[in-house]
């Protein structure tokens, strides 16, 4: 009866994660041997046929261990018995973790996430399937909470991430290890799960037991305050995912956006954009210096994450990306006399349409030369005013003056174009000039 129900709230946990289709589902598990994985490939070879699943299995040989090739050769012999494609490839993670100076575990993690990514790939699968059950999610919580992560990264996995699902994330390892006994299962046992030198290990053998004492059902526990953080996260995304897209946009290699009014949805904001722009999370002694500068009185600051690559804010915008060196780009723009020419320039996202209708009167030139460029210091417009006044003025953020193109007439030395804020339309009507900005971005004044 055990084993009933296990299978039963699998079917349900899948159902909430698989979309219907008429086509067979892709799935590849991540299967090392272990009784986790054997259990979670016992499970989906039990309903591919009912949920229209086309399974796939890898396995990543880490080389830590003398085991590990025989381990291979389980998995593999599981796939072939099972009828099912398999997937196996090689990483040196001692030496890898040695060369990136970073710890065996994550050394592995990392190159176990890019092995399966890769074969996902290659062979179309639409997910990929982890064995981590709740004792894997408590473990995880205590070792985020001892190394002082907040609220949203205590949890550290989710039932569904992106391709990746973990369809056993409620079940407990004493009952995967019950359900395995039941029906005879074979798997492999890494002796490396008792060296308590990986902290990991060190939880699962040393800190757990100790909890369990206060607490029994310690895995029951630390799953409903995951619940309640998945909830609260779910809530904190939408919202945020809803304000970005009505107010933000690529903008050549940075990304701008309005910063939400509420002061903690901003730091949840950059957080989020930050770990999706980069590809990595800000450490929190720099999300503590952007919580400082937002309590001051600047209108503009800078936060630098990594090198040059962090965050401008001004006047309740925000640009990400390179802000510690912005490139600076120019292209010259002839414009024949009395001939009817068009010409574009892309700039930052921006398209530019610089036409002539033929009629340049009182000009005396053969061609009109134009410069596209961003701004320099001590520009000014054809009226006299200094760019960087007016942009004070307009109240234009600091940042923008790097992004947006300025139209300089080559022979007044002068803007004569500012695409949305300023055109010297007494000057370049009489040449027969006119300028058509679309796409990049808005700033209203």
């Amino acid at each position: 009866m055990d084993n009933v129900d296990l299978l039963f709230r699998f079917k349900s946990i899948l159902r909430s994660i698989l979309t219907n289709s008429v086509c067979k589902t892709r799935v590849l598990l991540a299967v090392s041997g272990g009784v986790d994985s054997v259990v979670m490939l016992d499970l989906f070879d039990s309903v591919r046929d009912e949920f229209n699943l086309q399974i796939g299995v890898a396995t990543l040989n880490h080389k830590l261990r003398k085991e590990a090739q025989e381990e291979v050769k389980f998995v593999e012999r599981l796939c072939r018995d099972r009828g099912l494609d398999f997937f196996t490839e090689e990483a040196d993670v001692l030496q890898y973790s040695k060369e990136h100076k970073l710890s065996i575990e994550e050394a592995a993690r990392i190159l176990r996430y890019g092995f399966l990514i890769d074969v996902s790939d290659n062979y179309c699968y639409k997910y990929i399937a982890t064995a981590h059950n709740s004792n894997d999610l408590l473990e995880t919580m205590i070792l985020r909470l001892v190394k002082g992560t907040g609220p949203y990264g205590l949890v550290g996995m989710n039932l569904v991430n992106g391709r990746f699902i973990r369809p056993l994330l409620f079940f407990k390892r004493e009952e995967i290890e019950k359900y395995a006994r039941h029906k005879d299962l074979p798997f492999v046992t890494d002796t490396s799960n008792y060296d308590i030198k990986y902290n990991r290990n060190f939880i699962r053998h040393k800190v757990i037991p100790l909890l369990k004492e206060i607490n029994p059902s310690v895995e029951d526990a630390s799953l409903k305050l995951a619940k309640g953080i998945w909830e609260l996260e779910k809530y904190i995304n939408s919202t945020i995912q809803s304000f970005n897209e009505k107010h933000s946009m690529k903008i050549g290699e940075y990304i701008v956006f309005k910063l939400h009014k509420d002061k903690y949805l901003q730091v949840e904001q950059i957080r989020r954009l930050a770990l999706s722009f980069f590809g990595k999370p800000i450490d929190s002694e720099k999300i503590e210096r952007f919580k400082k500068l937002q309590q001051s009185d600047k209108i503009s600051y800078k936060v630098l994450f990594w090198k040059d690559l962090g965050i401008e804010v001004s006047r309740g915008w925000c640009i990400m990306g390179k802000v510690g060196k912005y490139q600076h780009n120019s292209k010259i723009i002839n414009i024949p006399m009395n001939k009817v020419v068009t010409e574009t320039v892309i700039f930052n996202d921006y398209f530019l349409k610089i036409s002539s209708c033929g009629i340049m009167k009182g000009a005396n030139d053969k061609c009109l030369s134009f410069e596209v460029r961003n701004w320099l210091e001590g520009d000014k417009l054809l009226s006299g005013k200094k760019v960087k006044e007016f942009f004070v003025e307009k109240k234009i953020p600091t940042f923008v003056k790097h992004l947006i193109p300025l139209v300089v007439s080559v022979k007044e030395g002068k803007v004569v174009y500012i695409p949305y804020l300023y055109e010297a339309k007494g000057y370049l009507n009489p040449l027969g000039i006119t300028i058509e900005t679309k796409g990049g971005f808005y700033f209203e004044s």
